[in-house]
C-alpha cells in the first residue's frame, strides 16, 4: 500500500498542481484541488457505464470520471481516478439537526428538500430495463438478509421484518419501476451550496445499481427528519399503491443500509451490526415512528 507521500506525489503528477490536500469530507481517499484524485481498491471501483448513466439522468450534478490505471506495486491494488472538483460543501457540514429554525434557515432547508425531490423525480421518469433473472437475483440477495434479521430479533423487532419481507417480491415485479440507485446517498456524498442549500453535486457512484424505486427514499427521511406520505388526494387506487410501495421500499433500503456491517467497498455485508451500534438505535427509532 503506498504511503501518504507517494499518494501526494501521484496526485501532483496527475493534476499538475504544486500543492495537494487530503480532504476530510467527503472521502478520506480523495485529494481536492481543481481536480479530485481518488485512489480506490478493486471493491470500490467506479463503473464507467453507471457513471455515464448517472450523468445522462442527473446532468452536471454528476462529475465526469477519468481512469488513470493502477498504482505501480500497490498491494492491495489501487486504481487511480480523477474527476473535476464540484463546488459546495457536504450535507454533513451544512444541515443542522435543529427543530426550531429562523425564516432564512427554514428557506434553505426547503430549497434542499426541493432539490432532493427533483433527484428522485429524475430517477422515476427514467426507469431502466432489468432482465427477469437479474431482478430475481437482487430479490434473493435481499431476502437472504431479511432471513438473517428474522433470526436475530434483538437487532430489529420481528413485526417490522415480518411486515416488510412479504412486500419484497412486489418491488421486483415487472410492473414496478427499477431505477438508477446511488447505493450510498449519504450526507457526505451530497454537496450543497453553503448559502442556499441548493444541491451542487452528487459524488461517489461506486455502489450504483438498478434497484426498485424508493430504496433510497430513506435519505429524504433521515436528512430532513420527517416526511408525510398521507397528505393529498389521489385520482385512483394505483397512485396510492405506488406511494405505499415506495414507502415500504424506503424502509427496506434503510434496513439494508444500517442494520448490516459494511464491506470494504461500503456495500452491506451479510453480517449484522452490533446491538449497541449508534446507527441501529437511529434506525430503530425511525422505524417505530
Amino acid at each position: 500500500m503506498p504511503d501518504q507521500s507517494q499518494c501526494d506525489q501521484i496526485a501532483r503528477s496527475i493534476s499538475g498542481a504544486s500543492n495537494v490536500y487530503n480532504v476530510d469530507t467527503p472521502g478520506s481517499m480523495s485529494y481536492t484541488v481543481g481536480t479530485v484524485v481518488s485512489f480506490r481498491e478493486p471493491q470500490a471501483h467506479l463503473d464507467q457505464s453507471m457513471v455515464e448513466l448517472a450523468q445522462a439522468i442527473h446532468g452536471p450534478l454528476v462529475p465526469k470520471v477519468s481512469q488513470h490505471g493502477p498504482v505501480d506495486g500497490a498491494d492491495p491494488p489501487l486504481a487511480i481516478h480523477t474527476m473535476p472538483y464540484l463546488p459546495g460543501i457536504s450535507c454533513l457540514d451544512a444541515l443542522d439537526c435543529q427543530v426550531d429554525m429562523d425564516d432564512v434557515t427554514e428557506a434553505k432547508h426547503v430549497c434542499f428538500v426541493r432539490h432532493l425531490a427533483r433527484y428522485f423525480a429524475r430517477c422515476w421518469f427514467k426507469p431502466q430495463h432489468v432482465a427477469a433473472e437479474v431482478r430475481a437475483e437482487n430479490l434473493n440477495r435481499i431476502q437472504s438478509r431479511f432471513a438473517l434479521l428474522k433470526a436475530s430479533p434483538s437487532i430489529l423487532s420481528t413485526p417490522v421484518v415480518s411486515e416488510l419481507a412479504p412486500r419484497l417480491p412486489a418491488l421486483f415485479a415487472q410492473e414496478y419501476p427499477q431505477v438508477l440507485t446511488h447505493g450510498d446517498l449519504s450526507r457526505t456524498n451530497i454537496l450543497v451550496d453553503e448559502d442556499t442549500f441548493e444541491i451542487t453535486g452528487i459524488i461517489d457512484w461506486s455502489l450504483a445499481a438498478i434497484l426498485p424505486f424508493g430504496m433510497e427514499l430513506d435519505t429524504l427521511y433521515l436528512t430532513t427528519g420527517y416526511m408525510n406520505l398521507d397528505d393529498g388526494d389521489y385520482d385512483d387506487g394505483r397512485r396510492a399503491k405506488i406511494r405505499d410501495m415506495a414507502e415500504q421500499a424506503a424502509r427496506i433500503g434503510a434496513i439494508l443500509r444500517y442494520a448490516f456491517q459494511r464491506n470494504a467497498d461500503g456495500s452491506p455485508s451479510e453480517t449484522l451490526v452490533d446491538d449497541g451500534a449508534v446507527t441501529l438505535r437511529y434506525l430503530q427509532a425511525w422505524l417505530a415512528t
